[in-house]
């Protein structure tokens, strides 16, 4: 029975992952299905939840489900934040967006960190799982890029912008993820730089 519910989390993350490839040629590609770009959207979140709610609740957690679900996390946030700033780089509303844009810039040079410290930790064999800190922050980014696409089919729905109405809502939840990943940071420097086994 561990060993059907360890198959169904890694096959989830592996769906999530699917998706996270399937949203991104819709987004790159300028496609104009929003509900369906909504849906993968809030898909790949369900699906980060689920998948590690069975491998926490069964007690399956493994290096390899892990490493899937950090693979699908960073493939997410990076390619929808950069897509995000690609979209928003000729924007000029003001003071709103542009905190907007340094928040993102912030948020993919953390990530790239992040990707950094766990790629070093995986190749020299030190411990690579999440800390509390990152899922925290990857909730809010989740939350985010969501309300982001909530708001954009809203839009065509409605024919009208929304994007204004949202933006002091989109920082604090940005300014909040990124404050979690400057921890999970910190976190990852504590267990690698400073080892008390050296």
């Amino acid at each position: 029975m561990k060993t059907i519910f360890q198959n169904l989390a890694n096959l989830i993350t592996s769906m999530g992952i699917i998706l996270t490839v399937w949203l991104n040629l819709l987004i790159w590609d300028n496609s104009v299905n929003h509900l369906l770009i909504l849906l993968l959207a809030v898909g790949i979140g369900v699906s980060d939840l689920l998948d590690g709610w069975i491998a926490r609740h069964y007690q399956i957690v493994t290096s390899v489900g892990g490493s899937l679900d950090k693979f699908r996390d960073k493939l997410f946030t990076c390619s929808l934040f950069a897509y995000f700033l690609k979209e928003l780089w000729l924007w000029n509303n003001g003071v709103w967006l542009s905190l907007v844009k340094g928040l993102i810039i912030l948020i993919l040079a953390i990530e790239l960190f992040l990707v950094t410290f766990w790629l070093i930790g995986f190749v020299k064999g030190f411990d690579v799982s999440p800390h509390l800190a990152g899922k925290i922050k990857t909730a809010f980014y989740f939350t985010a890029i969501s309300l982001w696409f909530l708001t954009e089919y809203l839009g065509k729905l409605l024919q009208r912008d929304f994007r204004d109405c949202f933006f002091f809502v989109l920082i604090l939840l940005l300014l909040t993820g990124s404050i979690y990943g400057i921890l999970s940071t910190v976190g990852y420097l504590q267990r690698y730089v400073f080892r008390q086994d050296k």
